[in-house]
């Protein structure tokens, strides 16, 4: 799916096209020869499906911020997230 972040074009997808133990990846925002690209590990459920797609969009917001701030930054909002009740609603779930 095409998702906007900070006015950039990024491809969201859900997949195990991953490094063996990376659970997201982001591809670098200034590199214009390529297409700007989030990925997620599709067999992760919960809360941590929740967080790494916050970390990987933090990362396309903004680059420059290092790995600790973005982990530490998508697991505070991830959980509190979760703990308010923000669930994904299966495909497979009736629309309200």
């Amino acid at each position: 799916m095409i998702i906007v972040i900070n006015n950039l074009k990024w491809n969201l997808s859900f997949t195990n096209r991953l490094y063996h133990k990376d659970d997201g990846a982001c591809s670098d925002p200034t590199n214009i020869t390529g297409k700007r690209r989030i990925r997620v590990r599709d067999s992760l459920t919960g809360e941590r499906r929740l967080v790494v797609l916050l970390h990987e969009m933090l990362h396309a917001a903004d680059w420059s911020k290092d790995e600790t701030w973005v982990e530490k930054i998508a697991e505070d909002i991830g959980k509190v997230l979760y703990d308010c009740g923000w669930r994904r609603i299966s495909e497979e779930s009736p629309q309200e």
